[in-house]
């Protein structure tokens, strides 16, 4: 069986993810690779969807057999544009501020959703495929972003002998500054709670304020195959109580908003919730309050 080119990449990408997350030759696969499946899915008849979400529209991909891919946020959702490239030419440059936030969160979201519909059509009950990759482009991203290499095990201190602690991404980002911990999902549904779980884990250990919650999420819709229609899976009131008496995330970053986390930073236990492409332009000040 034929397999897609972009698949192909994939494999290149998380091979050399091992060794690289932050270099030039990462992040020249990352694009080549984001590039090939929405040239792919160009080639794609789209099905438009119901949307059971106030203000968006959504469609699907369409591929052998009438198989349908995850929803699509049709206004994020721009291919055709060159917002990636210059993406990630900023970022090699070491400036994004010629970047609105917006078309940062399109240009990311472009990339993410394409390779993730591109696994939908391409095999069947793949989810892990787009996960890992997502995690790979949004950890670089940020990677490049911040001039860190990120890891994903901290020393912790024991007194019998030398301890280690696997976690999610972590930015050191140098003496006297706060690190970064940074969670990546394409969805939370029930599974948020190990978000919180992991920094209740790294506030006690090294204390709160030390470690900044960070989750980057691609998107919380949900299809009915059966009707067509799409939803928005989400649970505002439980994550309030996870702010409220786990531990406090710092900032939640999505690339499709949810409506209703858009307001969870209006009223106690605030969350802020924001736009992916926000990321750029506040991360030198991530610990300075809210």
């Amino acid at each position: 069986m034929r397999v897609a080119k972009p698949l192909l990449l994939y494999a290149d990408v998380a091979k050399a993810f091992r060794t690289d997350r932050r270099g030039d030759a990462i992040s020249g696969l990352i694009l080549e690779t984001c590039n090939d499946a929405l040239r792919y899915l160009a080639k794609r008849e789209r099905r438009s969807l119901i949307s059971g979400v106030e203000g968006k529209e959504y469609f699907s991909f369409v591929g052998s057999k009438g198989k349908l891919s995850r929803p699509v946020n049709l206004a994020l959702f721009d291919p055709g544009s060159d917002r990636l490239e210059v993406l990630f030419e900023a970022l090699r440059r070491g400036s994004t501020s010629t970047m609105s936030p917006d078309d940062i969160t399109s240009a990311c979201y472009s990339a993410a959703i394409g390779f993730s519909c591109l696994v939908d059509l391409e095999k069947d009950g793949d989810q892990k495929t787009p996960g890992t990759f997502f995690e790979y482009l949004i950890c670089h991203l940020v990677a490049r972003r911040l001039g860190v290499d990120p890891k994903t095990r901290i020393e912790v201190l024991n007194l019998d002998k030398p301890t280690s602690l696997p976690t999610d991404w972590i930015f050191d980002l140098g003496v006297d500054q706060p690190k970064v911990h940074l969670p990546v999902k394409t969805s939370t549904r029930e599974r948020v709670i190990q978000v919180w779980a992991h920094q209740r884990v790294l506030d006690g250990v090294y204390g709160a304020g030390r470690f900044l919650g960070t989750l980057v999420c691609l998107a919380e819709t949900k299809l009915d195959h059966r009707t067509l229609e799409v939803v928005e899976i989400c649970l505002p009131e439980q994550w309030k109580i996870y702010q409220m008496f786990i531990a406090r995330m710092n900032r939640v970053y999505y690339l499709d908003v949810p409506r209703a986390y858009e307001s969870l930073h209006e009223a106690f236990p605030r969350i802020h919730v924001h736009p992916f492409g926000r990321f750029f332009a506040e991360a030198d000040n991530l610990g300075n309050g809210d």
